[in-house]
């Protein structure tokens, strides 16, 4: 069940902060209130990107290869990134060509087609009262809202609350990338909850001449729907992201993230209450079962709370293994699986 309870006057800080809760969203979040919303095994123009690799007989052998493992030719992205990524010594060998330039080509190309696949997903359908229904709980509430997702979606929802601002709701001080056309004092509005962004986000987009890893103060947040999504000509082409790839060496790399991980862990280990939603606690994430099973190491397991979706049995036994292999023993009451949509609706109003 939700949280109980008309919304309490959340502005005392010591009391918020002594009954923090945390929620943690992952890709089944977004599905369900985007169903647009890519999934790691998904078509993301996959014939196009065929084309794209034509005549490049690596790129093209080791996407046909992938295609072929569903019914459907949809690709398993985290394991096509990752060989990408990954560039095996044999890729570098004589008798290949031009193989690992082949490969860097195809990531670049996987990669766009999908955040463009998160792009398109706002032009389709949107659960806006879910959504606005979740933000206004967090907002009430003075959560701390974890995610995975790269999408922006939340941010909008939690933004028209006007308790929250991607200047200072980031975790970080994050300027509009309007601020470097304008000069604009919207940045001094306190934010009155935090949105930890672990793998980065969509939105933030370097200023343009800063490699990686980016410096923090170069990132800007560049939106769609709060103004400042405006001529990007001054910003570099590709957000701060950790790609979906097995080896995460991003998270370290990066200094925006070694922030956001870090108070990711403080806002786990002081937290009251920990709802997870639509996440699926991958055995092969080993970054993110450290980050939780350290964090909430003294957290009474009747205090964490899973919501997922699942029909039968065989999924709900999945999902009780998984986190508590990561977790330890959580009450089979603590598990609901119903899905998010369900959950938000019961929430509290």
């Amino acid at each position: 069940m939700p949280p109980q309870g008309s919304p309490a006057e959340r502005d005392d800080a010591p009391q918020a902060a002594s009954r923090k809760h945390v929620i943690v969203t992952g890709a089944g979040f977004t599905r369900a209130l985007v169903p647009g919303a890519p999934l790691l095994v998904d078509d993301f123009c996959n014939d196009a990107l065929g084309e794209k690799v034509r005549g490049l007989p690596n790129a093209s052998r080791l996407l046909d290869r992938e295609r072929s493992n569903h019914p459907e030719g949809h690709i398993d992205i985290e394991r096509l990134m990752t060989r990408l990524d990954a560039l095996m010594p044999y890729d570098y060998a004589d008798d290949v060509g031009n193989a690992a330039n082949e490969y860097t080509f195809l990531l670049s190309e996987l990669r766009r087609a999908f955040l463009d696949r998160l792009q398109e997903a706002r032009q389709g359908d949107i659960a806006r009262e879910e959504l606005d229904r979740f933000a206004k709980y967090c907002s009430d509430n003075v959560c701390c809202c974890i995610t995975f997702n790269y999408d922006d979606f939340l941010d909008e929802a939690l933004y028209l609350t006007g308790h929250w601002n991607s200047y200072r709701g980031y975790g970080f001080f994050c300027r509009s990338s309007r601020d470097g056309i304008y000069s604009l004092s919207l940045g001094k509005k306190d934010s009155r909850l935090l949105l930890l962004k672990l793998h980065g986000s969509i939105n933030w987009r370097p200023k343009l001449g800063y490699a990686n890893p980016v410096a923090l103060d170069s990132i800007t947040h560049h939106n769609c729907w709060n103004g400042s999504d405006l001529d990007s000509h001054h910003l570099e082409p590709e957000p701060v992201i950790v790609p979906p790839v097995l080896s995460k060496s991003s998270l370290v790399e990066q200094p925006v993230l070694r922030l956001v991980w870090s108070r990711a862990f403080t806002e786990l280990a002081t937290a009251h209450q920990v709802t997870f939603i639509g996440y699926s606690f991958p055995t092969t994430d080993i970054a993110v079962r450290t980050l939780f099973s350290e964090a909430v190491e003294d957290l009474p397991r009747e205090n964490v709370t899973i919501v997922n979706l699942a029909s039968d049995e065989a999924g709900k036994d999945a999902t009780r293994k998984a986190y508590r292999a990561a977790l330890g023993h959580i009450p089979d009451e603590r598990f609901h699986f119903g899905g998010a949509l369900e959950w938000i609706r019961r929430l509290p109003s």
